[in-house]
């Protein structure tokens, strides 16, 4: 017995010995695949000690998710039409306020226009989706409301692009919304989508409340009030379903009526995810001028 306790005892001394061998010829260094993956997961951001920006907080919340993700669907097609940038405008309007309901932001407007607005056409949608879903732990209806909006969004021009149709389609798998609840949205909008609207001139006056004589920028700002009052808050109306019908006889008045004007058409249109309230100033973006 004492002879295997010196021999086990004399394999756990060479252990000891070899390992601190080891370690005194070079005591500091790492292996080289630590040091690789340090540096690959290292984040400015995540520096405890880095004062971040609002703009950086934002980006980290739904709502900076979100805007993320509208900036990739709107991308689908490279064109914005006049109503699907209203629907943007006001939206980023309803996710600040909401944003400011949590905490004091200096411009959380301004921030979600930048978070926007820099999000490139190879954006990692999938990513986004994945970290939406975890923001929203618990909130199904809210993931509901967001794929409804994105076919909204999407039906703006009045045909669904197939390039939009297959980013929304995986943003609503990663969702995991339920076959019922997804394919109802699918064929609402489908339906409402397979019959034309059409506007006379005196219904096109009556509903953005003008008359005879009224000048461009008199008709945008009657378009945007228009689409500001009747569109829907996604975050405060979970359990109604997007009403798209009003804001298509809104948008094919503004059309009339511009026609009407026989001018171009471009005034007051403002950048993507610009405040609907900022647009009244004359230099726009190219592509929001471009119509779907």
């Amino acid at each position: 017995m004492e002879v295997l306790l010196l021999v086990i005892a004399g394999i756990v001394l060479y252990m000891l010995y070899t390992s601190f061998s080891d370690y005194m010829k070079n005591p500091y260094k790492l292996p080289s695949q630590e040091i690789e993956g340090y540096k690959s997961e290292y984040k400015p951001q995540d520096n405890p000690y880095i004062q971040l920006t609002d703009e950086d907080r934002i980006k980290k919340t739904e709502f900076g998710i979100l805007a993320q993700i509208l900036a990739l669907i709107a991308q689908s097609d490279g064109k914005v039409c006049a109503l699907e940038r209203e629907l943007l405008n006001d939206l980023f309007d309803d996710m600040a306020k909401e944003l400011n309901e949590y905490k004091d932001y200096n411009d959380a407007r301004g921030s979600l226009q930048t978070i926007f607005d820099e999000v490139g056409a190879s954006g990692d949608l999938d990513a986004l989706a994945n970290a939406f879903v975890e923001a929203t732990k618990g909130e199904y209806k809210k993931r509901v409301k967001v794929v409804e909006f994105l076919f909204a969004l999407a039906y703006s021009d009045g045909v669904l692009d197939e390039n939009e149709k297959e980013k929304i389609i995986d943003v609503a798998a990663i969702f995991e919304l339920n076959n019922d609840d997804f394919n109802k949205i699918y064929d609402d909008f489908e339906q409402k989508y397979s019959a034309n609207v059409v506007v006379s001139k005196d219904k096109a006056l009556a509903l953005l409340g003008l008359s005879d004589g009224f000048s461009r920028e008199e008709l945008e700002s009657a378009y945007q009030s228009a689409i500001k009052n009747k569109k829907q808050n996604i975050f405060k109306n979970l359990n109604k379903s997007f009403d798209n019908d009003i804001l298509r006889e809104i948008d094919e008045a503004y059309k009339v009526l511009s026609d009407s004007l026989g001018d171009s058409g471009d005034f007051g249109e403002s950048k993507l995810g610009e405040s609907s309230e900022s647009s009244g100033d004359s230099s726009t973006n190219d592509s929001a001028k471009s119509s779907k």
